[in-house]
Parts: structure tokens; C-alpha cells; sequence
């Protein structure tokens, strides 16, 4: 069966970052054995929704019922088994919300 990295993305979590409520995103890999590229994607977020990674972040983030954070996988490539990372990738967190003042397109420092 081949095996998937699918490159799952979180959108939409408010979290405290610094004593500051801000909306954050992430990315993260994970691998996925599947027949195709629909089911890994499915399968990787449904492992993801099981690990103990999103558990914590689930219970750090206050987002209200209609305002609830999203994930999707994307970017998903068949690979090679045996050349992924042994260790799980964490996550590689990204400001949503514009720091006040700032332009919408500026770049932070």
C-alpha cells in the first residue's frame, strides 16, 4: 500500500501567546498508508485528532462554538516508506491575527 506525507493545517485556534489572546495557525507532517491520496488525507487528520499533541492544544485554545478552529491536510505526496522522520514532527505555529498598527501585507521583524 503507499504510504503519504500529508501536510496538515490548522487555521482559526485562539490561544495565549505572552499573556496575549491572539488567533494562531500551524503546520504539521504526518504520514499516512492508504490506497490513495483522498484516504491518507483522511487518515492523517483522524490520527491527528487522536494524538495527544491535539489534546493539549485543544484544551489551551478558547475559541466560541461558532468560531472553532479548522484543520485540512494538503500539500499530500506519495513518499518512499522507510524515509520519513522516525519522530513525529510538532507543530509549526504561524500568527493569523495583524499585530494592531501594522500593515496588512508588512512583514513582522
Amino acid at each position: 500500500m503507499p504510504r503519504y506525507r500529508v501536510i496538515i493545517q490548522g487555521q482559526n485556534f485562539r490561544l495565549n501567546v505572552e499573556g496575549k489572546w491572539e488567533k494562531y495557525g500551524f503546520y504539521t507532517p504526518r504520514f499516512a498508508d492508504a490506497p490513495d491520496q483522498l484516504l491518507a488525507e483522511h487518515t492523517a487528520l483522524e490520527e491527528f485528532h487522536q494524538s495527544a499533541e491535539y489534546h493539549r492544544l485543544m484544551d489551551t485554545v478558547l475559541n466560541s462554538d461558532d468560531d472553532a478552529p479548522v484543520l485540512c491536510g494538503e500539500d499530500i505526496e506519495e513518499v518512499v516508506p522507510g524515509t520519513e522522520a522516525v519522530k513525529a514532527a510538532g507543530l509549526a505555529l504561524y500568527r493569523e491575527t495583524a499585530d494592531e498598527g501594522a500593515e496588512p501585507d508588512a512583514s513582522p521583524l
